[in-house]
């Protein structure tokens, strides 16, 4: 069964800074077409800024093309309602994460991100690899 997932911000760079990882699975997986990725216009921007910062734009203008062909984006104007319905609930950073998860059914929020603690849909990269294909990585991301 390929599951509907989606995948936050520190999911990608984790993936790509450190290839020995539970997020570099998660990352194959798409790669692979064993699970569809949703993710939100903000984490299209965070991706770009962080390998713009650390990185060059050569590589963040290559992560965002990736990211608009492997992943359903969704803008933060199509989910506006959801986000006024969550807006107190978790911080104003993750609110457009949590709108885009809500509004569509998505089964699984992967990330490494302990604001989206006691939400039902959230898995750490690790969490979300063990359910998925056994074993993971001894590292949570």
């Amino acid at each position: 069964m390929k599951y509907r997932v989606f995948i936050d911000t520190n999911v990608f760079i984790f993936s790509f800074e450190f290839p020995d990882s539970n997020s570099n699975i998660i990352i194959d997986l798409l790669n692979n077409g064993k699970i569809e990725a949703v993710i939100s216009e903000r984490v299209v921007k965070e991706v770009y800024s962080y390998f713009r910062k650390y990185h060059d734009k050569v590589l963040a203008d290559t992560f965002r093309k990736y990211l608009y062909e492997a992943c359903k984006v969704i803008l933060a104007r199509d989910v506006q309602d959801s986000m006024n319905k969550y807006r107190g609930q978790i911080k104003e950073k993750d609110l457009e994460q949590l709108a885009v998860v809500k509004e569509f059914g998505i089964k699984y929020l992967i990330a490494l991100d302990r604001d989206f603690e006691g939400q039902e849909e959230y898995r750490t990269p690790k969490e979300y690899v063990e359910l998925t294909c056994g074993k993971g990585k001894e590292s949570k991301y």
